[in-house]
């Protein structure tokens, strides 16, 4: 449903002596921005001109002038033809492309940090900077804080009233659910009399009309974001509810009929989309590795009745052990022993006890193949004694892969 439609001109003159008393109040409204602490990870020119925060969402096209989502009123019979804070004449509005520069950020931060000691926490995203970013599923869990129920108390409050840019007949639920990023089994615990899927919304005004209001609002958005400890955590949720007002605000143009261009934005939402399917690849090769290492420490510890090995010199006196596999699969460094095994130039020596045979095997017979998977059989008992036997189950296993230095020639 984005809209990047075309974008009209109309030739208004400008309001000079309201522009620079407004100008001022502009002054006004970043100083106290900058108060504030603004927003992390957002340019500076990126600042309300209604309640002076950083990390606006639109901007207004000519004039430059930029709001939060909450804090613009469109007019009753669009398209804007001037700036509801300078007057001056515009063709359009524009949404402000998304922001990674704190998410980027906190993640070195995490990357830097020293590992904790003890067992790592479950859901703890500065432990696991590369976890799946972008994920639906991956919803607020645990308890509140009392900024959360802060700002939870504030966005019902505005809900109720009608003053904020919301589809019609949003249910109050799925409304705080999306924008707090929570799933509905922990809202209805917290608030357990308060009907929220019988709350539908009704628009009045569709924007926090009141700048002393919408300076309390941007207060409390900002105490909630830093209430979170987890500074990975604390970017990805700061940079969701940006995301989720520009959303809603795009829905609400929609449904005026108000002109968007929405370019930058959809730029940065590709992005994003590229991102999020980056951490699901990295998560499945993470889980490659480990099934891998599993296998092969199984493997190579119990030879003679499971996986049965050529021991031919391949070019590596002998295999590497399951400290040294567990190792170098789970990207660490290998013993001094293991290294000293490696040939020069071969990139898969130490992959697994066969692959460099296999590797040799395809070179020196030609084999037309560049890259290779290996699989291997393993033999599992039925009663787990480790010995073999007629009713042992087969079961194939990755044992690593390789690329070849053989080129295929184009047929």
């Amino acid at each position: 449903f984005w809209l990047a439609a075309a974008v009209r001109s109309f030739g208004r003159p400008s309001h000079r002596s309201e522009y620079k008393g407004k100008m001022d109040n502009a002054a006004m409204a970043m100083a106290l921005g900058a108060a504030m602490g603004g927003v992390q990870g957002i340019p500076g020119d990126d600042v309300c001109r209604r309640c002076g925060a950083g990390g606006a969402d639109i901007r207004v096209v000519g004039c430059g002038c930029c709001f939060h989502a909450r804090c613009f009123r469109l007019p009753p019979n669009p398209p804007l033809v001037l700036c509801p804070f300078c007057n001056n004449a515009t063709s359009g509005i524009a949404l402000v492309p998304m922001s990674f520069t704190e998410i980027d950020e906190a993640r070195k931060a995490a990357a830097a940090a020293p590992a904790k000691k003890g067992r790592k926490r479950k859901g703890d995203k500065d432990q696991d900077p590369d976890h799946n970013f972008g994920d639906p599923s991956d919803r607020r869990t645990g308890r509140w804080t009392a900024d959360e129920v802060a700002y939870c108390d504030k966005l019902s409050e505005k809900f109720t009233s009608g003053e904020l840019p919301v589809e019609e007949k949003t249910k109050l639920n799925e409304f705080l659910g999306n924008m707090l990023k929570s799933k509905q089994s922990r809202l209805t615990k917290k608030m357990k009399n308060a009907s929220l899927s019988q709350k539908c919304f009704q628009r009045t005004t569709g924007c926090i009309v009141d700048p002393n209001d919408a300076r309390a609002f941007a207060r409390l958005e900002e105490g909630f974001f830093m209430a979170i400890q987890s500074l990975v955590e604390r970017a990805e949720m700061r940079f969701h509810v940006q995301k989720e007002w520009r959303e809603l605000f795009s829905t609400y143009c929609v449904a005026l009929g108000q002109p968007l261009d929405a370019d930058e934005w959809l730029g940065s939402v590709e992005e994003m989309d590229r991102r999020a399917a980056q951490a699901r690849e990295n998560a499945r090769n993470a889980k490659r590795r480990v099934m891998m290492s599993n296998a092969l420490t199984h493997d190579t510890r119990n030879s003679e009745s499971g996986v049965f090995i050529d021991r031919m010199q391949t070019g590596v006196s002998d295999a590497l052990s399951a400290d040294d596999l567990m190792s170098l699969l789970s990207g660490g460094k290998q013993s001094s022993g293991a290294s000293k095994r490696r040939v020069p130039g071969r990139t898969y020596d130490h992959g697994s006890p066969f692959l460099s045979k296999v590797v040799d095997y395809v070179q020196r017979n030609g084999v037309p193949f560049e890259h290779i998977d290996v699989w291997v059989p393993s033999f599992v008992p039925p009663d787990g004694s480790g010995e073999a036997s007629s009713e042992a189950k087969c079961r194939l296993c990755f044992a690593g892969c390789a690329t070849t230095e053989f080129k295929v020639a184009n047929m």
